[in-house]
């Protein structure tokens, strides 16, 4: 299909209106011919595959060998280990680490002068205290101060034996994951080095198969914060943002997101800022030694963000707005316009199927692991 006539692969919605769809007629218009690839039939199927087939190999999608996951997990009880900064994180967040310059934030506050007497905490303790801080986590309860219960009547949580709540609670009011003394300028870089360290060590203990998904999290607070979102119809429609790179159940990578400070990932030429973001995540894929397939919220897709990832050897599939960058005017169809069920047409720009899918609604796409005929695009299964 040349760029002279990939223009008129599919009428406008206007022209639509003109043309009954049950008629498979060539069609003329300003002395081009086209067929109406609207209406599903074996005709126009075939002219479209005599078209695909004349494509250049840059512009045809990718097929990638299937892989399977590999998981390089230590034993359980090592697991936590891994996520251990090399250096103590108790000397670099709470205690002094060799001389004053290393003020950090208990001696700041001057813990202990008032009240609670403060006792420097060694490496055991902060795991006991993180510890803690996950089970709490796996089991709710409505007061921290009942998971230090000893009335047998409710609960008892054998694992608070292992740190009393005054000392838990005093590990709370001084932990400080970066420096004190430091000067932050992403809001997220107060998780420094630890955040780095998670995500490094995650990506060492897992490579994820050849179908991976990138999406949006969430993380609860509800209280003042110049950083948190608000997105509507979500299970947890309010607090910190993080896009993630995630596959089955696995998080991969990820990367905090503010609505104000700067994310720090570098510019991509033709790339928006959401679209420099998702480039971020999936490029931290080894895609140099294996295939990936990355699918991805519709908030996301966009013709030269898809073209990027192929361009690297990696496929990419989603849905796609119809006022998403690069998607083509032929396929915006309003949905006031009546075409019947299992109705598809396809253009394909700059190496990147659109497609355009009736379903109960008009449905719009974007693919590089697709054909619009074939295997492919058709997978049958029954409804749970």
């Amino acid at each position: 299909m040349s760029s002279s006539t990939r223009s008129n692969a599919l009428p406008s919605s206007s022209t639509l209106s003109s043309f009954p769809l049950e008629n498979t007629e060539v069609h003329t218009i300003d002395d081009e011919k086209y067929v109406l690839l609207l209406t599903f039939c074996q005709r126009s199927l075939e002219n479209l595959e005599s078209d695909l087939e004349d494509e250049d190999e840059d512009t045809m999608s990718i097929h990638r060998d299937k892989h399977t996951a590999m998981v390089q997990l230590p034993p359980p009880s090592h697991n936590f280990d891994y996520f251990i900064h090399p250096r103590p994180l108790h000397y670099t967040f709470i205690n002094l680490y060799n001389s004053c310059k290393y003020e950090l934030y208990s001696l700041s506050k001057n813990a202990g002068d008032v009240g609670r007497p403060w006792q420097d905490i060694n490496r055991k303790e902060l795991i006991i205290w993180i510890t803690l801080i996950i089970y709490q986590g796996l089991f709710n309860s409505s007061s921290l101060n009942q998971y230090w219960n000893e009335n047998t009547k409710l609960p008892i949580h054998n694992i608070s034996k292992q740190m009393s709540l005054f000392r838990f609670e005093q590990i709370k009011r001084y932990l400080h994951i970066s420096s004190p003394t430091a000067t932050i300028n992403n809001y997220f870089k107060k998780l420094e080095p630890l955040l780095s360290k998670i995500r490094d060590v995650s990506k060492q203990l897992y490579t994820p198969s050849l179908n991976i998904s990138v999406n949006e999290m969430m993380v609860r607070f509800s209280r003042r914060s110049v950083h948190t979102v608000r997105i509507k119809n979500k299970s947890t429609p309010e607090g910190f943002k993080i896009l993630s790179l995630c596959e089955s159940g696995y998080t991969y990578t990820f990367l905090p997101i503010s609505r104000i400070s700067p994310s720090g990932v570098p510019k991509v030429n033709s790339l928006n800022q959401v679209g420099c973001l998702v480039h971020h995540l999936i490029t931290q894929l080894p895609y140099h030694r294996s295939s990936f397939n990355v699918y991805m919220n519709n908030y996301f897709s966009n013709v030269p963000l898809f073209q990027n990832l192929r361009q690297l050897g990696i496929g990419a599939c989603e849905t796609v707005c119809k006022t998403a960058s690069g998607f083509p005017k032929e396929l915006r169809i309003e949905k006031n316009v009546k075409l019947d069920w299992d109705i598809r047409s396809g253009v394909i720009v700059n190496g990147v199927l659109s497609v355009f899918w009736q379903d109960n609604g008009p449905i719009t796409m974007l693919s590089t692991i697709h054909g619009l005929v074939g295997e492919e695009w058709e997978i049958e299964r029954e409804r749970q």
